[in-house]
């Protein structure tokens, strides 16, 4: 083919692709200015109901009655903030502090992560406290470690997100460009239980088995996503955001599959040439694009892909599935492999060392993992409008 040609098609293809993520991105940000507008309305209506209420109880009875709707109202509400997540915390800690006190008449508390203690000791010490809601403000890693406390306890969390990828926050439809939306949204949203996964990992099913448990609520993974999120650049996420990850992702595309095993609940044993193993709790990725549809966060199971490919002809006949699982390739070699399972439950080994991440946090590298869901074992804050239709 012609260089120039070629050049001017590659030309063409990029203009199209940045054409449609505008696109993308200008409906989103129209979807969550109507999300805001919606729930402000909402947080007003509930005010002036309560004060309403508030007046004609007055009247009929200035004495307190033990039992009233009053003992369901928050009265302490900790927000477990990652400053490095926001340009202006002071500004930010005022905003939510003055909604707060509109919308429910609380105390609100702020506990700052630091590099040490990047959300559990925080979220601790809100429970030793006496919270009634504790708000996780940064990006998924901030989530995931004020959720790992949070876990089995009953006290709800809500999410204020911040950062690059946002994943859970995506998939409860969370606002994400406004904290004050998001801090709208769970005062005025309800209680979701939610199910939360556990990963063991180890260099051997016995390592595996006696390590610590670790949470992820979004997906967790073991290979190429893990290589991905390693060789995504820092500055470059907080420039271009999750767009990062696609450019180092780039890196992951030459990489060599392992021989993979997989162990269901019901002792079956299943092997693959795979890339990577992904165990996901949520499906929605940035974009729009939907890696797991059957991924549910309440259905009790983890959506499971094991995908393969050779070079970036495999990877492209991956990807083609992932964005239109009915469609199979049906012209040149077959260069990859695709895999789904749903389960309570799975342990995968491989024979070579392959990093490991949970929900964007790279962890080490392990040759046995071992993955369950508790179900419904976080309440979790978000607005009514997230819960799923059921067929």
């Amino acid at each position: 083919m012609d260089l120039t040609l070629l050049l001017s098609i590659v030309s063409v293809l990029t203009t199209v692709i940045t054409i449609a993520l505008l696109v993308m991105v200008l409906r989103r940000l129209g979807r969550h200015r109507r999300e805001l507008t919606a729930l402000r309305t909402a947080a007003e209506d509930r005010s002036a109901r309560r004060r309403a209420g508030s007046d004609a109880d007055d009247a009929r009875d200035p004495a307190p009655v033990a039992g009233s709707g009053d003992d369901d109202r928050l009265h302490r509400i900790a927000v477990v903030l990652n400053p490095s997540k926001f340009a202006e915390t002071e500004s930010i800690r005022q905003r939510l502090s003055e909604l707060v006190e509109r919308i429910e008449g609380a105390e609100t508390v702020f506990y700052e992560t630091t590099i040490d203690d990047p959300g559990q000791g925080q979220a601790e010490q809100a429970l030793r406290e006496g919270a009634d809601l504790v708000m996780a403000a940064g990006g998924d890693g901030t989530v995931r470690m004020v959720a790992s406390v949070l876990a089995g306890t009953g006290v709800p969390m809500g999410i204020i997100p911040a950062g690059t990828g946002n994943l859970l926050a995506r998939n409860v439809e969370v606002p994400l460009e406004d904290p004050g939306a998001a801090m709208t949204a769970a005062l005025t949203g309800e209680d979701r239980q939610v199910d939360v996964g556990w990963l063991r990992t180890g260099d051997s099913p016995a390592a595996a088995l006696s390590a610590p448990r670790q949470i992820f609520l979004v997906i967790a993974g073991f290979g190429a996503d893990a290589e991905m999120i390693g060789y995504t650049v820092p500055r470059l996420k907080k420039r271009i955001g999750w767009i990062a990850y696609v450019l180092g992702g780039v890196r992951t595309l030459l990489g060599r599959s392992v021989d993979v095993v997989v162990q269901l609940p019901d002792e079956s044993q299943h092997a693959h040439k795979a890339r990577t193993v992904l165990l996901g709790n949520v499906g929605r990725l940035p974009g729009g694009l939907v890696l797991m549809p059957d991924a549910t966060i309440d259905n009790g199971r983890l959506e499971v892909v094991v995908a393969g490919w050779r070079g970036a002809a495999g990877f492209s006949q991956v990807a083609t599935q992932v964005i239109n699982p009915r469609l199979k390739p049906r012209f040149g070699p077959r260069l990859s492999t695709l895999e789904r399972y749903l389960t309570p439950g799975i342990r995968v080994a491989t024979a070579k060392a392959q990093p490991v991440q949970l929900d964007g946090d790279t962890d080490v590298e392990a040759t046995h993992m071992i993955a369950t869901v508790e179900s419904g074992g976080l309440r979790l804050r978000a607005p009514v409008s997230s819960r799923p239709t059921r067929q």
